[in-house]
């Protein structure tokens, strides 16, 4: 596990207009997470846990409070540096895996990097390196279509961690999957933990639990307890 923390929220709050209405989508949530650990974000639908991940990626603008990942307030940042920090160093991972059926598997998980400019075979060179990682070796010149569901959110996961990104967001990862092929994903992600990623996932899978470091729990907006480690922000 490495040292210092990945993500700092500080009193953070998210609304959002339907129509006449607004919906509290988060209210003062405050959440400290350790580099290279694994959080599980969890509570019932609505609770808020999909918003939050996308605070995190910058994909959403935080109302209230402050939001530091890896080092940059990104309720601050322009909408150009937060495309930059996701292409650099946040993979996110969605639930419908996301691939394009048109390219092969190693095309898809070079994306990211051929987004940056990197060269060719520079972005194959490490694409197949993110595959190795997550199991993939053998299935580099498939497409999505030929492959299990499993297999594709392993894809999605390297996806996420080519180029060497050091956090991984990943919404529901396990949703669209069998029980026993969830558990293998919930061990591709502890393993990249291992390796020193900082991964935040939600889930309503109880048995994903287990294998996170830290356990975020979410009602109708608010943090209703986090397990962190001595001297984090609970």
């Amino acid at each position: 596990m490495g040292n210092g923390v990945a993500i700092v929220a500080t009193g953070i709050g998210k609304t959002f207009s339907m129509g006449k209405q607004t919906v509290t989508a988060l209210r003062d949530v405050s959440l400290s997470v350790p580099v290279g650990t694994l959080t599980a974000l969890t509570g019932p639908s609505g609770s808020g846990k999909s918003t939050l991940l996308h605070l995190i990626a910058g994909l959403e603008r935080v109302d209230s409070g402050d939001l530091n990942v890896l080092g940059h307030q990104v309720h601050r940042c322009s909408p150009a540096e937060l495309a930059a920090l996701r292409l650099r160093e946040i993979g996110f991972v969605h639930q419908d895996f996301s691939l394009l059926a048109d390219l092969t598997m190693v095309e898809n998980v070079r994306l990211p990097l051929e987004a940056v400019g990197t060269p060719r075979g520079e972005a194959t060179k490490a694409a197949s390196e993110a595959m190795a990682r997550v199991g993939l070796k053998e299935l580099e010149q498939r497409f999505p279509a030929e492959v299990s569901g499993g297999q594709q959110q392993r894809a999605a996961i390297a996806r996420a961690i080519v180029g060497n990104r050091t956090l991984v967001l990943a919404d529901e990862p396990t949703g669209s999957l069998d029980s026993r092929t969830g558990s293998e994903i919930m061990d591709v992600l502890g393993r990249l933990r291992d390796d020193g990623v900082t991964v935040v996932l939600s889930t309503h899978n109880p048995a994903n639990l287990s294998h996170a470091d830290h356990v975020a729990v979410l009602h109708d907006g608010a943090l209703v307890s986090f397990d962190a480690a001595e001297g984090d922000v609970a």
